[in-house]
């Protein structure tokens, strides 16, 4: 997969989280001790410039209420 087309995917997916983010009301504190992960990690991954394992993906969906595969959905 090209470099560009990895920096798309991670740059669709910050923007999916932010946005299920910011519509259930939560600050980026305040998912990250939901998901139990630094509040940093949030801004990288909604920023697109993160690489978050797969346990983090997990634990933001969980703390999103959301599914994996909504989080991942293409719009």
């Amino acid at each position: 997969m090209a470099k560009s087309a990895r920096a798309d995917i991670k740059r669709r997916f910050g923007q999916r989280v932010r946005d299920r983010r910011l519509s259930l009301d939560m600050s980026q504190e305040e998912l990250a001790s939901e998901a139990d992960i630094r509040r940093a990690l949030i801004s990288e991954i909604e920023r697109g410039e993160a690489n978050p394992t797969l346990e983090s993906v997990i634990r933001i969906a969980t703390a999103l209420r959301i599914s994996l595969s909504d989080l991942f959905e293409h719009q």
